[in-house]
């Protein structure tokens, strides 16, 4: 399934399933060929994370997201002001940092455009809430990012 459609919860749910265990997959990938192995644990955690989403949407009930509150995160927008990185096997901490983070903001940006896509509350719900997962990862790899390379001397 490449494209999506705002009609049907099945079709929305099933595409970010799709999305997500591409991401998985990416980083499980990056994992096996990562030579450091703090970089290979980091990746690994990413893959975990995506399977979490996965899981996520595959326990998700319709009938609850009408009242779901969706909490305020705070983007601390440090990915706006780093370039994209291409994974290596020689792949540095703060690369593999800005790698993931850069790929959270797109897929961040991807949710958020669908989400405002969608005529159907719940569908749009579904979107904003993936929207707001993929913000919650990016806030915590650019606090990562903060404590540890923006704070080196």
């Amino acid at each position: 399934m490449s494209t999506v459609s705002c009609s049907s919860m099945d079709d929305v749910v099933n595409f970010a399933i799709e999305k997500e265990e591409k991401a998985m997959e990416f980083y499980k990938s990056c994992a096996e060929r990562a030579k450091n192995p703090g970089i290979k644990k980091f990746f690994q955690e990413m893959a975990e994370e995506e399977e979490r989403h996965r899981k996520l949407l595959k326990d998700l009930d319709p009938l609850a997201l009408g009242g779901a509150k969706l909490e305020q995160i705070e983007d601390l927008r440090i990915s706006d002001y780093l370039v994209d990185v291409q994974f290596t096997a020689e792949i540095t901490y703060q690369e593999a940092l800005t790698l993931a983070m850069k790929k959270e903001e797109k897929a961040h940006a991807f949710y958020s455009a669908w989400k405002d896509k969608c005529m159907h509350e719940k569908t749009a719900k579904v979107f904003e809430m993936l929207a707001q997962e993929e913000l919650k990862h990016k806030r915590r790899i650019e606090t990562m990012y903060d404590e540890e390379i923006l704070t080196w001397d």
